[in-house]
């Protein structure tokens, strides 16, 4: 039988619909190297590797089938600006459309109706039908602050823990996504299963709300107004953990990849067997 619970990977995919692509590039769509390199950059921009860092056989996954910068499925649906659900710079503010692009009210609204509701229905089917009893929504983060983030400049941990909460685990929004007790009972447990992976790394520390708080996706599903509200929480995984750079490139390191997915996949067996 599998595990009570829904592991999330939104910002896992690279892929884009021709008729993004094609907004994104104007006249270089039709330039194979172009799209290449637009791919290549929103793969960069994105979460590489989560899918594989998130794999979780024993439970329930979904991963999203297209990129954050088609839309971002960790963004509320109605979020405006430039890094709302629907992107027009990337985290260092550079354009991803030509000058002078913008959706109209309809064609914001078809793109979220394609791809937005579609996920977020599917969600809800899996909440439903799989009786889940947690949800984990795992992301992975630049080693610093972009130029946009909260936090730009400045080094980050190695793992943090977003629950809506502060380091202490109280409520920094409407609602935290994890009782306080329980926020400080996962966070011990991450630190138990992940410290030994991350001995000798650059970035050790194990953070709860820093340097991000909150998780939107955590947020939603968790929410009280919710007929069946469900607790859960954001997992960000540094970058710099499992990226090694070479030639000025990023490339995987598999044998982190693999170590973090098996503390990350005994992390939940254990925390799933207490919630119990």
């Amino acid at each position: 039988m599998k595990l009570p619970a829904l592991v999330i990977t939104p910002h896992s995919s690279f892929q884009v619909p021709a008729e993004v692509l094609a907004e994104m590039l104007g006249e270089r769509f039709y330039d194979s190297l172009a799209r290449q390199a637009r791919l290549d950059w929103l793969f960069r921009e994105g979460d590489p590797h989560t899918e594989v860092l998130f794999h979780t056989p024993e439970a329930h996954p979904l991963q999203a089938p297209f990129s954050r910068f088609v839309v971002d499925l960790n963004r509320d649906r109605e979020e405006a600006g430039a890094n709302g659900v629907i992107k027009l710079t990337d985290f260092e503010g550079r354009p991803l459309y030509p000058s002078g692009f913008a959706l109209d009210a309809q064609k914001r609204e078809e793109r979220l109706r394609r791809y937005w509701d579609s996920f977020h229905a599917e969600i809800e089917r899996m909440l439903r039908t799989h009786a889940i009893r947690l949800l984990v929504n795992g992301h992975s983060m630049q080693p610093t602050g972009p130029a946009i983030g909260p936090d730009a400049g400045k080094p980050r941990p190695g793992i943090c823990l977003m629950a809506g909460t502060d380091a202490q685990g109280d409520p920094v929004a409407s609602h935290s996504s994890l009782p306080k007790r329980v926020a400080r009972e996962v966070l011990g447990l991450a630190q138990r299963h992940f410290a030994p992976v991350l001995r000798g790394q650059p970035t050790e520390a194990i953070t709860l709300g820093e340097p991000w708080k909150s998780d939107q996706i955590s947020q939603r599903y968790s929410d009280p107004a919710r007929p069946r509200p469900v607790w859960g929480f954001g997992l960000e995984f540094n970058r710099a953990l499992y990226l090694r750079y070479e030639d000025d490139q990023e490339r995987p390191n598999d044998a982190m990849i693999r170590d973090l997915n098996a503390a990350f996949r005994e992390f939940l067996a254990e925390l799933m067997e207490r919630l119990a």
